[in-house]
């Protein structure tokens, strides 16, 4: 068996969905499958509207929006069939009409808490799953779109969301003894799922692919498909770097090293259930499903693999003698992070100081000041508008690869296990950066 995912971008439009549909019947005359559908493009960004419209009390443009997604749907829907006596039409009028009620229960009761948000935001993947189910079918194979809710149970927070894999499994085995896959191939939201007490929580909205490699595991698939826009993986940003090489074939260890950046193609998650059997992930292009494709899977070799440039870091040295053999400075510094939920890009360390690294839109005065407040003994340089570099490899000499860099360096992190190079310098001009760099070390 094999699980397909689908990405937004397949799904935007009546004819992309046609196109989708014809993918997965394509796929579906070889083995049997699964599939993985997101929301209908920028839906989950209306809905998002929509609850931030209705926090505010303003009802009337939180409706308009709903009028919005709704005549979107019907008319993707008539533009795939004009035929209103399925029921397929019938779902997907009954789940806009829930969504509609959703809305107007808030405006009455005055409440709208996360749980009740990550209802609202689920919707988008009701409505796509329906609609990919209905294109299927008009090609001839039984399809019905089914909801993640009702088979992953989850644990810890409404809006961001992790797998209790025991029984999720348990809930997975037992679904799919009454689908028949032979006949039928099942349609499976991503975005929604439930905790023992059925209560209803959200995945973060980038896991997509995670959840389509938790299917993969529960349901022992032979290979995962990530269906996209992009042709395959390649070594830098093809939008700045002229002729980026393209990679057929990637190992586990490095996709995962690097994914987070990749995650609109990618999520580092989806890597880790397929690595444990090995098996085989394939990045594909909806827009062009005849073009050769990414397989990622158990693969050394000797070279670097991608390089990727994010601009605007802070960067914050802490500087103490006394800190020697000290754990009470490194903490109070992640603490900040922590309390803030602010995410940590880099670490470094040496017997008298540490330093480490944020995004720049995470900075501003108060944590300024918060930083400045750890300790009266500490010296804290700031330099902001930093440059990262990060460097992903199979095994290779990264003092080869610093040699060929002409900026000056401020900070380096390295061999967390012989993965990657992560350094930053101040520049101006990230693309011609970028640019430079892929040259040196590809083509040199």
């Amino acid at each position: 068996m094999r699980t397909l995912k689908f990405w937004w971008t397949s799904v935007w439009s009546s004819e992309m969905i046609k196109i989708t549909a014809s993918i997965i019947i394509k796929t579906k005359e070889k083995e049997n499958i699964t599939v993985v559908v997101s929301a209908v493009t920028k839906i989950t960004n209306r809905l998002i509207e929509i609850c931030d419209l209705l926090i505010a009390w303003k009802f009337d443009e939180a409706i308009t929006i709903y009028y919005e997604i709704k005549e979107k749907h019907l008319n993707i829907y008539n533009e795939i069939l004009n035929n209103k006596e399925n029921h397929y039409y019938n779902k997907l009028i009954n789940e806009l009409k829930n969504l509609e009620d959703i809305i107007k229960w808030i405006w009455i009761l005055k409440n709208l808490n996360e749980q009740i948000k990550a209802k609202i935001l689920y919707y988008g993947e009701v409505l796509s799953s329906i609609l990919v189910a209905f294109a299927i079918n008009e090609q001839w194979i039984k399809s019905n779109n089914y909801l993640s809710k009702n088979l992953l149970i989850c644990e810890w927070s409404y809006l961001n969301s992790e797998c209790n894999f025991k029984e999720s499994k348990e809930t997975l085995n037992e679904w799919i003894k009454n689908i028949n896959l032979d006949e039928e191939i099942p349609v499976i939201t991503w975005f929604w799922w439930w905790d023992k007490e059925w209560n209803s929580y959200l995945f973060d909205r980038w896991w997509s692919d995670y959840v389509a490699s938790l299917i993969w595991r529960f349901l022992k698939a032979d290979a995962i498909e990530i269906w996209t826009d992009v042709d395959w993986i390649m070594s830098a940003d093809p939008r700045i770097v002229e002729n980026p090489i393209l990679w057929k074939e990637l190992d586990y260890w490095v996709c995962a090293e690097f994914a987070l950046v990749w995650a609109k193609v990618l999520h580092p998650k989806t890597i880790s259930p397929a690595q444990e059997k090995f098996i085989p992930v394939y990045i594909k292009n909806t827009f062009n499903p005849e073009f050769p494709w990414t397989k990622i899977c158990r693969k050394v070799d000797k070279w670097i693999k991608w390089v990727n440039i994010d601009t605007n870091q802070v960067l914050l040295n802490f500087i103490d003698p006394t800190m020697i053999g000290w754990y009470w400075y490194v903490f109070q510094a992640v603490k900040i992070l922590n309390d803030e939920k602010i995410s940590l890009d880099a670490l470094a360390t040496t017997e008298t100081s540490f330093s480490i690294s944020i995004k720049s839109k995470f900075f501003d005065e108060r944590l300024r000041k918060k930083f400045l407040n750890i300790n009266d003994n500490f010296k804290v340089e700031i330099y902001e508008n930093i440059t990262k570099v990060s460097i992903v490899w199979d095994t290779i000499d990264d003092f080869d690869v610093l040699s060929k860099i002409k900026e000056s360096i401020f900070m380096i992190t390295s061999w967390a296990y012989w993965k990657s190079l992560t350094f930053f310098v101040n520049n101006n001009d990230s693309n011609e950066l970028l640019k430079e760099i892929h040259k040196n070390i590809f083509w040199k």
